[in-house]
C-alpha cells in the first residue's frame, strides 16, 4: 500500500512538473526588430518594430519585478526619440491575463498585433482628412507567467495560484512602468503644446484582462484616488482612458473610489469616464470560479453585520457585484440577428471618424440625465440610473452575445464597440 501510494504521488508530481511552465523571460533582445522584413525573427526581441506600429514588451517576475529593468528603459528611450515627439503617439498599453504570456505565439500576442493595426489605419485615414501629421502607433504588452501549467486540471486549478502572482505583480514595479509612460506622455503634449497648429495630441490608453486588470487596478488606484480628490474642478484619469475586461478582482477594493464617486454630487458638462469595466454576464471564471475561492480564503474574516453587503464585496468580483454596476451593453434591438461587423473598409474608417464626433456631442447632451442609452456599433450602452449623471466609472454588464465568456475579448462586436467608445472619448478630442 506504501508503494501505491508513493507511486501515485510520484506520477502527481511527474504529472504537474511536466507540465509546469518555466519562470523564464521571453524577450531578451533589446535590439528592434523588423517585423516586416521577410525571414526576420522576433520571438526574443523586446521591440517589434513595423511601417504601421511598435509593439514593446515589458515583463515581470513572479515577485512582481521587472526581469530587466533595460526592457522599459529602451521601450521609453525609444519614445522619447525625435522622430516620435515630432510626430505624436498613440500609446496602448495591454496587461494580459490568466493562462498567457509574452511568448511570440501566445494568442493575446497576436490579437495584439491585429488590433495596433486597426488603430494605425485608422490614424492613418484621420490624419488624411484632417490635414495634419499622422501620430506613431505604439502598442505596449506587460508580459507575467499567467500561463503557469498547461496540463489539466493543474491549468484550471492555476487560478488562484495566479490570482496572488497578479496581486504581486499589480503592488510591484508595474506602478513604475506605468508612470514612465505618463511621463511619455506628458513630454509629447510639451511639444503639442509648442506646435499646436500641426500636431495632433498624443494619448495614452490602458486596458488590463482578466487577472491582468487587477494588476491595473492595483497599479493605480492610489494615483486615481488622490486625482479624484484633487484641486481639479474634474477629477482626472490616468493617461486619458482606463480599460478593465473581466476583471479578476474582488469588489471591497474598488469600494474607496466607488464611494468618492457617490459622494460627489455633480460633474462639469462632458466629464469623460475615468475607469470603464466591462464584465461579461456568463464569465464564469469571474462569476463563479472567484467566488468559491474567495469564500474558501476569506472562512474567517470578520464583516459588518449591518447589511452593507461587506462580505458579498469581499467575495465576489467588481463586475458581478450588482450594487456597483452602473450601465449594461447589449446588442441594438434591431441589430440583433446581425453578422459580426464587417472588415473596415477605408470608406467606414473615415465615417466611423466623423460619426465619433457627434457621437461625443450626443453623449454629452444625454449623460446629465439618469437611464440614458446611446448606440455605438451595433451595440447600446444604458445607463441604469444607480449612479449620479456624469459618474466618470463605469462598471458595465456585457451580453453574452457581445462578450460570451472570460476569454472572449477579441469578439468582433465587442472591438466594433470598443474602437467606437475610445474614439469619442478620447481620440477626436483635439
Amino acid at each position: 500500500m506504501k508503494l501505491f501510494s508513493k507511486g501515485i504521488i510520484g506520477l502527481a508530481l511527474a504529472a504537474l512538473l511536466t507540465g509546469c511552465v518555466g519562470n523564464d523571460q521571453y524577450r531578451t533582445s533589446y535590439e528592434p526588430c523588423n517585423s516586416a522584413q521577410k525571414g526576420a525573427d522576433c520571438s526574443k526581441s523586446s521591440l517589434e518594430q513595423n511601417d504601421e506600429y511598435l509593439l514593446g514588451f515589458v515583463e515581470f517576475d513572479d515577485q512582481g519585478w521587472f526581469w530587466d529593468r533595460k526592457q522599459a528603459d529602451t521601450l521609453i528611450n525609444r519614445l522619447l526619440e525625435k522622430d516620435a515627439l515630432e510626430s505624436g503617439l498613440l500609446m496602448v498599453v495591454y496587461v494580459h491575463g490568466w493562462r498567457h504570456n509574452a511568448s511570440f505565439d501566445d494568442d493575446n500576442v497576436a490579437s495584439f498585433r491585429e488590433t495596433l493595426k486597426r488603430i494605425y489605419s485608422y490614424e492613418h485615414l484621420a490624419s488624411q482628412s484632417e490635414g495634419r501629421p499622422e501620430r506613431r502607433v505604439a502598442g505596449i504588452y506587460v508580459g507575467w507567467r499567467g500561463l503557469s501549467a498547461n496540463v489539466e486540471p493543474f491549468r484550471t486549478l492555476s487560478f488562484w495560484d495566479r490570482k496572488n502572482t497578479a496581486d504581486k505583480v499589480g503592488h510591484g514595479a508595474l506602478t513604475d512602468l506605468l508612470v514612465q509612460l505618463e511621463g511619455v506622455q506628458f513630454s509629447h503634449l510639451k511639444v503639442y503644446d509648442s506646435t499646436k497648429s500641426r500636431l495632433a495630441q498624443t494619448k495614452l490608453i490602458i486596458v488590463g484582462h482578466s487577472f491582468g486588470g487587477e494588476m491595473v487596478y492595483s497599479a493605480l488606484s492610489q494615483i486615481l484616488i488622490d486625482r479624484f480628490t484633487g484641486d481639479a474642478e474634474s477629477p482626472q484619469t490616468f493617461g486619458d482612458l482606463v480599460i478593465l475586461v473581466n476583471p479578476a478582482f474582488e469588489a471591497s477594493r474598488f469600494a474607496p473610489l466607488h464611494d468618492l464617486a457617490g459622494v460627489r454630487k455633480w460633474y462639469a458638462d462632458g466629464q469623460l469616464p475615468l475607469v470603464a469595466i466591462f464584465t461579461s454576464e456568463t464569465d464564469q471564471a469571474t462569476k463563479t470560479a472567484f467566488p468559491i475561492g474567495r469564500t474558501l480564503s476569506t472562512l474567517f474574516e470578520k464583516y459588518r453585520p449591518d447589511g452593507s453587503g461587506q462580505k458579498q464585496a469581499d467575495r465576489h468580483t467588481v463586475g458581478h457585484f450588482e450594487p456597483y454596476r452602473t450601465h449594461e451593453l447589449r446588442p441594438r434591438p434591431e441589430a440583433e440577428a446581425a453578422p459580426p461587423p464587417a472588415l473596415e473598409t477605408a470608406e467606414k474608417k473615415v465615417a466611423d471618424v466623423r460619426t465619433a464626433k457627434s457621437l461625443r456631442q450626443q453623449w454629452i447632451d444625454l449623460s446629465s440625465r439618469n437611464g440614458w442609452n446611446l448606440d455605438l456599433g451595433n451595440a447600446r450602452l444604458t445607463h441604469l440610473g444607480k449612479s449620479v449623471p456624469r459618474n466618470p466609472l463605469y462598471v458595465v454588464a456585457v451580453d453574452t452575445r457581445i462578450i460570451k465568456d472570460h476569454g472572449d475579448i477579441w469578439n468582433p462586436q465587442f472591438l466594433d464597440f470598443m474602437r467606437q467608445f475610445i474614439l469619442f472619448t478620447t481620440i477626436v478630442e483635439e
